[in-house]
């Protein structure tokens, strides 16, 4: 870690904190995910760290957040990843209200991209949200925190329930055991849909009655689209697995 300087603090969570440094021979940013061992003791915690370790050596896209080196200490995991210095997805649509859908449909191509190499590389990602796409500074998408992705072989039923809340596909809620990528292309429907109306579409004030609401998996548009825009978003938001729309 020597050849690193850290500059900043930019962002905490669950096990540790993420700096922005700066590389001393080249000069060129990079985010560094500081993982405190305290935070590892369990099996569970352990998986959740090196898998994420292991999927991001496996997949490479200019679409997808790069893992350039992995330090460790004593007492912390270093993880250097690529800098994405745009901020995350929500934060832009927290601050604009909403896109245009010109400004979604750049966004959510390059998603789309990035999504169709982690599928092609047999890894569900199983939480896609506003807040796990970084932008950089020209406007360029990186999906990130591969923390819940799994390796999926074909025809594999899942059972594990995980994911965020509003993004969640019916399948997961049912507990009932789901297989292939549907489930990602439910949370894109919901993150297109956030994108384009500045809020997800399902909401509740507890998690029961959220589960009710998706499980009918009927919604409205609060505001004004193109009946191309809705299509595509109809077309990933549907609670037949099968039936929504493939990444091709």
């Amino acid at each position: 870690m020597n050849f690193y300087k850290f500059v900043k603090l930019i962002g905490k969570g669950a096990f540790g904190k993420v700096t922005l440094g700066v590389h001393k021979l080249t000069g060129k940013q990079v985010a560094i995910k500081t993982i405190e061992k305290q935070y590892m003791q369990d099996d569970f915690s352990k998986k959740k760290v090196f898998q994420e370790v292991y999927l991001l050596k496996k997949i490479k896209h200019s679409n997808v957040i790069r893992l350039l080196e992995v330090f460790e200490s004593s007492k912390h995991l270093l993880m250097v990843m690529e800098y994405a210095g745009g901020g995350d997805l929500l934060r832009l649509i927290k601050r604009k209200g909403k896109l245009q859908e010109s400004d979604a449909k750049f966004i959510f191509k390059q998603i789309a991209y990035g999504l169709a190499h982690i599928h092609c590389r047999s890894v569900i990602h199983r939480d896609i949200k506003l807040d796990n796409i970084l932008l950089d500074c020209e406007k360029g998408v990186k999906i990130c925190d591969f923390g819940v992705s799994k390796i999926i072989k074909k025809g594999q039923v899942i059972q594990e329930q995980c994911g965020t809340p509003a993004y969640l596909a019916p399948e997961i809620i049912i507990d009932k055991g789901y297989e292939g990528f549907f489930v990602d292309i439910w949370s894109l429907g919901v993150l297109l849909f956030a994108m384009l109306c500045g809020t997800v579409p399902f909401k509740a004030s507890n998690l029961e009655d959220l589960h009710k609401l998706i499980l009918k998996g009927e919604f409205n548009f609060p505001c004004e689209l193109t009946d191309d825009a809705k299509a595509l978003v109809n077309g990933m938001i549907k609670l037949e697995p099968k039936n929504r729309l493939t990444i091709p």
